[in-house]
């Protein structure tokens, strides 16, 4: 990851911290809610790949099982493992700014939890229409990881290995 000084400008606007952390956090928190327990940590690295990817996005729908969308939809696969693998880096920058924030907590066993004493974050503040779309989406993301079953079993199902 090249320092913030010597990053693209579009990618420094485009990647910071604080917009993939609050779509990270809205997935988390969306997790939570759906699951009754934290976001397994493995589990973030997909988030990003799955909703910054416009096609991807566009074609996210939380109401289909994940596994049975993923067949309807092979053709999303496609360099998904190479986006992910791109994305580790800004995920990691992202969920760090969200820690150091006290918003998001690790527990003892390597899964996300929103913090206990903090605020919730807007969903619609300081928006427009595909961020707003980004964070509606990154919920629908982790509805499908909170029925789909195990860590390995959701990232087999996308093509990636831990």
């Amino acid at each position: 990851m090249k320092n913030w000084e010597n990053r693209a400008t579009e990618i420094a606007y485009l990647l910071n911290p604080a917009f993939c952390g609050r779509i990270i956090y809205h997935a988390i928190k969306t997790y939570q809610q759906e699951s009754k327990r934290p976001m397994p940590f493995p589990l973030v690295y997909l988030i990003l790949p799955m909703v910054l990817h416009r096609k991807t996005r566009e074609r996210i729908k939380s109401i289909t099982q994940m596994q049975i969308w993923i067949q309807r939809n092979p053709e999303m696969l496609i360099g998904f493992a190479d986006r992910a693998q791109s994305m580790v880096p800004i995920t990691n920058e992202a969920v760090e700014f969200l820690m150091q924030s006290g918003i998001v907590t690790l527990t003892n066993n390597a899964e996300l939890e929103l913090a206990q004493l903090f605020k919730a974050l807007s969903t619609t503040k300081y928006t427009n229409d595909e961020i707003k779309e980004c964070i509606s989406k990154s919920s629908s993301v982790a509805k499908w990881f909170a029925k789909a079953g195990t860590v390995e079993t959701i990232y087999v199902s996308w093509g990636v290995r831990p």
